[in-house]
Parts: structure tokens; sequence; C-alpha cells
């Protein structure tokens, strides 16, 4: 790739005019701000790029010559390669004076590795229309600071610096290129409308056969996450030797939401001082149905996008033992959650526990025993402890890798999460609700909850055995309510096989093959549907149907979001059913590596239907050769007719399964339940479950227990 092509790569953020409202003219003017911003080193590059031969070994030292004769010449004097050179430069008008005084001096530090490059120059786009700070004298009211924080004086309120953090080398011209694009950011903003003093750029000097982030090998690799654990503790160093009272960590999937979202964090350091780190505990749902597992260290443990008090003793501490630890298992732990395993065992005596089961010490050849520290932790508690050295913000969320909706986070300061959709628009699709049902009671019961709540379905349709209906209603012909509703549909004058009277048209449909069919069966007639059973209800906040934003004018659909299990995960391998549930899957697409329960589908109709022609041509019209081949029909750790995960299988065997869903890994991004079981002994006793149901219970504990190995959030 040319540094052209590297540089078209990085989107310009949209500008905001101080002076000017006309967004246009400010973004012209900045765009052309940054295209005469080419530097020296990328014309050299060019034309090296053109001549014949020029090798990559030779491309490395080139790169390496321009940088250092580029240093000396004064070439793109606004990036420090070098973190001990102290580049004087011009500062604009509207940024903070350099004449600090007695004002302490933060450093606000935005990580990023070469995989987060794209993030991070995205994130900057937010800063426009969440501005970082606001007018002291004209745009705030006591009243927005007091909600957080304290209101520094005039006189007193710290002076901020951006510091861009590089987690490689300074040769790495992917990374000069990000930094130079920051700086030209940073200056076309005029430091982001004065908020910001001096931009300055550090580079790790990692390794890249060391700079590792990776959650895919988390149970078995120690050095899956070497390369965020060796960039803090360089990050912290760095700050800390060039005299920063704090460190305010942000990395690039922190998102501002407000203006003034750096005024209301520094209101919070004021009011929460003396502190060591200050920030947010995780606020997603994932952990929702299993807390009572997590280690205390993991629900109290503060996320790394915090404020670091780098004048704090007990700070000081907990990134020594980070350093002591960092050739060590101990290196296998995230360090924001170490730092708290570190709090929790001196202040609360509670031995740390090593997250990750699978791994090996690569020191022992054996199992991960950690050693014993708690006598140096208690010492800290009983010196500290008093002060309250850890605690929580509250301008900023964190829902790590969560999924997360709008609504869930509006009006919070920062937001960090990966996960953002939106919920389900029925303007845009509509959606049906398949019931699949034995005796009228249990659908009653269903019924009765939907109407009483929001949720996203414009329509019902109940899979029903006639029998088993008929006679209970006929038992209950003096009821009132929905009993009675039902029974003028079926005894009454009214044939239409619909209920009025409420708020969701329901459909009731008699079944002419095996409930197991009820997948393929239903007469959907809306783009998307969802299938339950009548042995649940909906639950209460269903608002957690996520769809992708979509871009209508570049005709990007908005997409539901579906969750999913990794196939090779310990829990499905460990469990018959999802083994028998993949295998029937591969046997439509051999590289099948989700599993999709039932309940968790979004289907969409028209696709649904081309898969059941495909799946009866395959099994028989009611899976007969399906249950000839497995001989145990009634047994439910063997699907006995269609399921999500098959239906998963054959869209992409079709190559069109990713235009048509956006797929999550439950393990890391969680997910909600959407139907919530009411009568699951009465089911299970029944042996009316698939397995996609029958393992619920015992799939959902050991999804909470892998995320919670990985952490979930980070």
């Amino acid at each position: 790739m040319s540094s052209q092509q590297a540089r078209n790569r990085f989107p310009v953020a949209r500008g905001y005019g101080d002076n000017n409202d006309d967004d246009s003219t400010a973004y012209s003017s900045v765009a052309s701000s940054v295209a005469s911003s080419v530097s020296a080193i990328d014309l050299i590059l060019d034309k090296l790029e053109q001549r014949r031969g020029f090798k990559f070994f030779q491309a490395a030292i080139s790169i390496w010559a321009i940088v250092a004769v580029a240093k000396n010449l004064g070439v793109g004097k606004h990036v420090y390669l070098d973190p001990a050179d102290e580049v004087e430069k011009e500062a604009h008008g509207l940024r903070l004076s350099h004449e600090a005084g007695d004002r302490p001096r933060f450093a606000l530090v935005r990580p990023f590795a070469r995989s987060d490059v794209e993030t991070l120059l995205k994130s900057f786009e937010l800063w426009d229309s969440a501005r970082p700070c606001g007018n002291y004298k004209t745009e705030w009211n006591l009243e927005d600071y007091t909600v957080y924080g304290d209101r520094y004086a005039e006189d007193e309120h710290p002076i901020v610096d951006l510091v861009i953090s590089f987690s490689g080398k300074s040769g790495d011209i992917e990374g000069y290129d990000t930094l130079s694009t920051i700086q030209e950011l940073f200056d076309a903003r005029n430091g982001w409308g004065g908020c910001f003093s001096e931009f300055v750029s550090f580079e790790a000097g990692i390794n890249p056969e060391d700079d590792i982030y990776d959650h895919q090998p988390i149970q078995t690799n120690p050095h899956w996450v070497n390369g965020p654990n060796e960039q803090f503790r360089k990050n912290y160093r760095f700050i800390k030797n060039k005299g920063y009272a704090s460190m305010i960590m942000m990395e690039s999937d922190v998102q501002p939401q407000v203006d003034g979202w750096l005024d209301l964090a520094l209101s919070e350091v004021k009011r929460n001082q003396p502190f060591a780190v200050l920030g947010s505990k995780y606020s997603g749902n994932s952990w929702d149905n299993f807390r009572e597992e997590i280690p205390t260290a993991l629900l109290d443990h503060i996320n790394g996008n915090a404020i670091y008090n780098t004048t704090h003793p007990l700070l000081e501490k907990m990134v020594n033992e980070l350093e002591k630890e960092k050739n060590t298992i101990f290196n296998a732990i995230p360090f924001d959650y170490r730092m708290s395993q570190m709090w929790t065992e001196g202040s609360k005596g509670i031995p740390s526990d090593f997250p990750f089961k699978s791994m090996i010490d690569p020191a022992t050849g054996n199992p991960v025993v950690l050693d014993p520290k708690m006598n140096t932790f208690r010492q800290w508690y009983e010196e500290y402890g008093n002060e309250q050295p850890i605690k929580q913000a509250h301008v900023i969320e964190n829902y790590g890798a969560t999924n997360f909706l709008p609504q869930q986070v509006e009006g919070v300061p920062l937001v960090h999460g990966k996960g953002l959709y939106i919920p389900n628009d029925p303007n845009l699709h509509k959606i049906t609700l398949v019931i699949t049902d034995w005796q009228m009671d249990r659908a009653n019961q269903l019924l009765e909850a939907l109407d009483n709540n929001d949720h996203p379905f414009t329509e019902v349709v109940v899979m029903r055995t006639w029998k088993g209906w008929a006679e209970l209603i006929k038992q209950n012909s003096e009821n009132t309510g929905y009993m009675s509703k039902i029974y003028s549909i079926l005894f009454g004058d009214d044939n239409s096989g619909e209920l009025h009277g409420l708020s969701t048209k329901v459909r009731i449909v008699d079944r002419v093959a095996p409930e197991y069919m009820d997948l393929c069966e239903a007469p959907v007639e809306t783009e998307y549907f969802m299938i339950t059973n009548s042995y649940h209800r909906v639950a209460p906040d269903i608002s957690h149907l996520m769809f992708t934003s979509g871009d209508v004018s570049s005709g990007i659909p908005s997409k539901p979001v579906i969750p999913y299990t990794p196939s090779e995960m310990d829990l499905c391998q460990e469990h018959v059913g999802c083994l028998e549930t993949v295998k029937l899957g591969r046997e439509i697409y051999p590289n099948l590596d989700k599993v999709v329960l039932d309940f968790e589908m979004v289907f969409e109709t028209s696709t649904r239907n081309e898969f059941c022609k495909y799946w009866k041509g395959l099994y028989g019209q009611n899976g007969a050769k399906l249950h000839k081949s497995y001989g145990v029909v009634y047994s439910p750790e063997v699907p006995h007719g269609p399921s999500a995960t098959s239906y998963t299988a054959y869209l992409y065997s079709l190559g069109i399964a990713e235009s048509l869903f956006e797929f999550s890994d439950k393990s890391r991004q969680g997910s909600r339940d959407i139907f919530v079981k009411v009568l699951e002994d009465e089911e299970q006793s029944n042996f009316l479950l698939n397995w996609g149901d029958a393992s619920t219970v015992n799939l959902r504990h050991k999804t909470k227990r892998i995320q919670r190995k990985s952490k979930g959030e980070e």
C-alpha cells in the first residue's frame, strides 16, 4: 500500500468554525488545510515507490534514514518522534496559556495500536459535535458541574495536553502517518477550541511480535493481552516522568456524547481528591443472570479507561507490581483487572483467582497457581484504605464489548463501548411472533403478558394443536377475558381465526405438521419473525432487540443483530446437543462456526421459505430421513426439525448470511434474553424441547463464565 493510499484511509473529521456557524465552509477550510499538509517524507516515499525493484528491506532502511534526517531538519516538527524531545511550537490564540503557575497539568492519553487506526481517527469526528470543553463564563451553569463534581476556579483549572500514544516504534510508517493526521486535525481545530494546550506524541516501542491483543486464544495463550498491558505501563512512566499530575486514559472506543465532557471529567477529579484511580465499573447487562458467580475483584474492578493520579503513592506501588509481574503468568491478566485483584486481596482478604483454567503456566508446565501476595496488598490497604483511593466516576459508563442501545446511555458524557446499535424501528421492519403451543392456558399467559408490555411485534401467530385447545376452551366457556375471546372465535359467530380486542393482531393456526416443524410451517406475512413457545413470556424490557443503523443514502440496509456461540468453545464441545446441532449444520455448510439458538434468531421470512424447501428436500417432508438416520426420535439432545443454526448454515452456504444479519459473539458481546421461561419444569417434564431450548439454562451459565473469563467489557 502506498503512503498516498495510507493517507486516503484516514477520514478527516468534520470541523466547526469558532466564529462561523457555516459547517460546510468550516469543513472546506479544514479539508484544504489537511490536503496542503502532506509531509516531505510522504513525497519522498511516493517517489521511492515508483522505482522498479524497490525492496521491502530497502524501504525499511530508507524510512529509518528519512525519519532521522527529518528530525534534524525539523520536518513534521509537531510530531514528537522521541519522547525525550522538547520541541517548541507556537500556541494558538484560543488555547490555554502556557503560564501555568500553580495550575496542575493533566494528560489526556489516547492509546492506539495498528489495529486501532481507523477507529481512533473516526472517533475524533465526535469531538466536533461533542466538544471537549465549554466556555466557563457563558455556556456552563454551576448545576452542570455539581451533577458530577465541583467546578474549578479559572485560576486553578488544570492545563490539559493531548497525548497520542502509539504502541509501536517510530519507524512504523502507519503509526507515523496516524500521528501526523491527528496533529493536523489538532492544529486545524485550534486544539479543539482551546481545550488542550499542547499536542504530544509518544511511541511505546513494543516489538510487533509482542504487541498482542487477541481475544481468540485467551484460554491458552499467556501473552494474549501483552500489548495493552505493556503500553499502559509505559504510558504511565512517560506521563509521570513528564511531570503530569494525572493521566486521563481514553481509548479509541470511548465516545463523547455531550459538550464539555472534559470539563465534567475534571470536575469529578476535583470532587474526589485524593484518589489513586477514578473510573467506572461495568454498566452492561451481560452479567445480570449470574452475578453471584462473578469474582468480587471483577465486579468491583475499574475499567482501564479511567483517571490515574500519578502523584498518589498507591498507584505507584500498583504499577511497580505490574512491572515486576510482566514476565510472569500474572501478565496474562489485563492490567485493570489485575489492579482490582490487588486491592480486593488487600482490602477484603479474598485471594486472587486466575480466570483462565485451561491455561498452562510456561514456567512450570502445569495449570496456573498464582503466588500468594496478600501480605503485601494488606499493607497497602492498612496504609491507604481510609482514603478510599479507588473511586467510581459518573461521567463515564463502561459497556466494554457488550452490545447496547442509545437510550441506555442517553445523556452520559462519555461511553466506553464497542457495540452501539439501534432498536428496531417498526416503520422500517415488521416482525411477527410465532408461538408454538400445545395447551390453550399456556398461550393465554403469554398473550396476556404480551398485551401489557411494549414489544416490537406487529402480529402474533399461534401454532396450535386443535384438540387440546378445543377441549380446554369448552371447559372454560364461562370464563371472561382472553378465554372468552378465544371461545367466541372457535364456537361463536367470529370464525376469522383472529383475536379481536387485543392491542396486537393474533392469528390462530391449526398445525398440520409436527410442532417441531412450526419454524417452517408458520404462515408469516411480515419481513421478519421470531419464534418461542408458550412456556415463555416476552421479556419485560424487549428494547434490546437490536439492529444496525444502516445508511439509506448509501444503500446500506439496517440488519438484525444475531447473538451466537462459537461452535469450538468448550461449552459447546461439552454438550451433546450442541455437537449434534453443529453436526447437522455442517451437513449444509461444512465451515459453520456458529451456534444460534432458535429463540434468539430473527428469521428473514423470504429466506426462511427457501431454506425450508431445501431442508425438506434434504431430510424429507417432516424430517423422516433425519429421524431414520438418528434413530432416537424422542431424544431432546438431537434437533427433530429445522433449527436456527441450520438456517444460518444455509445462508452461509449461499454467501448471504452476513449481508442479511450482523452476527455478535455472545461470549464476548453478551446478549439478553428476548423470551423469559416461566414454566421450565413443566416444559422439561413434557420432553417438548429441542436442544436449543433444553440447554438454554446450562448454556447461558457456561456462556457467562466465558464472558467473565474474557472480562466481556474489554
